[in-house]
This record gives structure tokens, sequence and C-alpha cells, in this order.
């Protein structure tokens, strides 16, 4: 099989399978169209308006809005080669290097959904970046359970920081998701029905930033203690984007008698500013 056959087929499946319909991802404002060069360029909007009610001076002073420039540059994501021997091609039983390619596009989806679930998820809490605590009995863990007056909490903190109604959705971690289902079977199975509660679009992944219950901080990318959380956020509020996308099928006969494949994909996800994002942690017991 030629390299750009490979290639070829790779570009495919990306579009077919990075955004799946049951990906949270594709709750993201799509911003593909805006990276050149792998960098995206926003411009941060400056302050609201001044409002006067029942104005009685005139002229009205006029003051000017300073937006500034934001450049984000997309991350680079690589998979290791997968070695594809001729003999294997040509032997097995179905397509393996279709296989090896598939393998490396969903691996590919799952590592930058953990960018995008960690980039989104506060670093603290704020009013625009509600970041709350469960609420619940002892898991048996040593963590608090999720309780749904806890999302009824999640809601009233975005209602007060006057975030969008529309678009609302959050992405729970596994725990939380069993904590609902044990709570109230009935009420979880409407809710998984419905694929909505309390105005959150509801999603589960399994690989959500871990928080630190004594200060409520967010701890680092990949760490390996720390509390689970879910998070949440307005669509209109965070965005993804994808720059280039390579596959190599390397012919290397001399000493690999076969391919070496690999792949590598330029995506960023996160919010467009501190606002509209909020996480709720597995406080402890």
């Amino acid at each position: 099989m030629a390299a750009s056959v490979f290639v070829a087929f790779f570009a495919n499946i990306i579009l077919e399978l990075f955004y799946p319909d049951s990906s949270f991802l594709n709750e993201l404002t799509d911003m593909d169209e805006f990276s050149r060069y792998n960098k995206i360029n926003l411009s941060e909007v400056g302050a609201d308006p001044e409002v006067v009610e029942n104005n009685t001076t005139w002229p009205l002073t006029p003051a000017q809005r300073t937006d500034e420039g934001i450049e984000i540059p997309l991350a680079t994501f690589d998979t290791k080669p997968t070695h594809v021997t001729n003999v294997e091609e040509l032997e097995t039983n179905y397509k393996k290097a279709e296989s090896v390619l598939k393998q490396h596009v969903d691996t590919l989806r799952t590592k930058c959904s953990e960018s995008a679930a960690y980039n989104i998820a506060p670093a603290s809490h704020t009013a625009e970046t509600p970041v709350l605590k469960t609420t619940g009995a002892n898991r048996g863990d040593g963590t608090k359970a999720l309780r749904y007056e806890d999302i009824t909490e999640l809601s009233l903190a975005f209602d007060n920081a006057e975030f969008p109604q529309e678009g609302r959705v959050i992405v729970l971690c596994p725990e939380h998701k069993t904590d609902l289902k044990n709570a109230n079977m009935k009420l979880y199975k409407a809710m998984m029905t419905d694929k909505e509660i309390d105005g959150f679009k509801i999603y589960t992944f399994t690989r959500n930033a871990k928080y630190n219950p004594a200060t409520g901080e967010k701890l680092p990318k990949g760490a390996l203690t720390g509390n689970k959380s879910s998070f949440a956020f307005c669509k209109s509020g965070v965005m993804r984007s994808m720059g280039d996308k390579t596959a190599k099928a390397e012919e290397r006969f001399a000493d690999y008698r076969g391919w070496l494949l690999g792949a590598q994909i330029r995506f960023v996800a996160l919010p467009f500013r501190a606002k509209c994002v909020a996480s709720i942690y597995s406080d402890a017991a």
C-alpha cells in the first residue's frame, strides 16, 4: 500500500471519527476555519458600555472600547509509530494497516479530549468560574457523593453569573454519574432519556481534571492524586480548533520489512476567557 493511500485514508477517518455525536467536543464552538498557521487569533472584547437611565444631560460623553488581541497556538499531539510488516498486511484476514490508523485516530481523539477537559475546568473558584464541592454522603472511598441538589446549586451559580441559558453542558465523571444513579434510579433514567438535567445537556468523560479538596484548586494535568470532578460550560464560552493533521506511512523494507505508521494533529480547546466554565469536585468526607 502506497504512503499516499495511507495519508488519504487517515484524512477521511479523522473527519469521520474525531468528532462523534457522543463526544462533548461537539458542543464546543467550532473555530477550525479561523486557524492560520496552526494559531488562532482572537480579540478579547473590552468593557460593556455604561447605560444611563432617563438621561437629562446632553451630549452623552462617549467612551472608547479597548479590545485586546489574543494569539493561541494549537498544541501538537503525536502518536509514536506502529510497525506493520509486509507479511501482516498481506496475510491477515483484515486490513491491519487500516485498523492501525483507526487506532491512532481514536488515541489522538482521547488525548485531545483529555486536554480539552482539563483546559475547560477552572483553576479555582470565582463568581464567573464557579468551583463547587459535592455534598452527599461518604461514597466509601473518603469522598462525598454528588447529589442532584449539587447540580441545582451549579445551575444557580450559572444564573447568578448571568451565563447564557442556552448551550449549557455538563460532563460528568463516571463516579458522579454513578452517584446520581444510586441516589434515585427513576430520576436517573428520566435524566438519561432526556439527556438533560436542570438545563444542562449531559455527557460523560473518564479523564476529567482532579482537584485538591483542601484548597479547591485544580491539580496539574495528569495528577495521580486528588479528587475527581465533573465540569460544565456554556457553548458560547468555549472553543475548539483543529489545524494540520498528518499521517505518514514510511516504507522501511530494508530494516523493518514493512511500514512505520504514525500520526500528528494540531489541536486546542479552551475557554475564550475566564467565564462560563465551572466544576464540581468530590469533597473529602
